[in-house]
């Protein structure tokens, strides 16, 4: 990995307000690589994880334009257990391979602090990357309830998809640090703020 820059992972389960505390250090001029975003590159027409996709899935997870379906892919995945294996198996590998290359770069362009945003760090066996993992932890009400609002999905559809997350007790348990937010985004910020005044 190259250089004595620090990897920060930041994580947090669906609707725990990791956004929020990414938006926070980019305001801060801190370097963010985020998992999403990856994701999106990696999912444009022609891109090799797109070509494996279609091989596996079928014309059937694509628009007309090329571009992926994603509200079918998400339907079959949470239906059929062997499409979710192939669609982490096949994207999983190619994001951590986009992260690990875009610190790489981070390194070489000098900077002492790099943070890697991904929801998924723990469930994609990506904490290796990291030096240290903050996650971002939020009561599962107050999560159930912004992620209803944000969506606007049911409870019982935003149950389903905290399901399929790592359990918050054994996220904690792998955590290297705990920054909680079930108050409002001055206590959030004043959390990071504590945590980014050590590094």
């Amino acid at each position: 990995m190259g250089g004595t820059m620090r990897r920060i992972g930041i994580t947090g389960g669906i609707g725990a307000g990791k956004s929020a505390v990414t938006d926070f250090l980019r305001e801060r001029g801190y370097a963010v690589i985020d998992a999403d975003e990856v994701s999106r590159e990696a999912a444009m027409p022609g891109e090799p994880s797109m070509l494996r996709l279609r091989e596996e899935l079928g014309d059937g997870v694509f628009l007309e334009d090329g571009n992926l379906d994603r509200k079918a892919l998400a339907e079959l995945m949470f239906a059929d257990s062997v499409a979710l294996m192939t669609v982490n198996e096949i994207f999983h590998g190619d994001i951590k391979r986009r992260m690990a290359v875009a610190c790489d770069k981070r390194a070489e362009q000098g900077d002492k602090v790099v943070f890697i945003s991904a929801p998924l760090l723990f469930e994609a066996e990506a904490d290796w990357m990291a030096d240290e993992v903050w996650l971002v932890s939020t009561d599962e009400d107050v999560r159930l309830r912004r992620v209803m609002e944000r969506d606007g999905l049911s409870e019982a559809e935003v149950l389903s998809r905290m399901e399929n997350q790592m359990p918050e007790a054994e996220k904690r348990a792998r955590a290297d640090a705990v920054i909680e937010n079930n108050g409002g985004l001055e206590e959030l910020y004043a959390a990071v703020e504590g945590r980014i005044g050590g590094l």
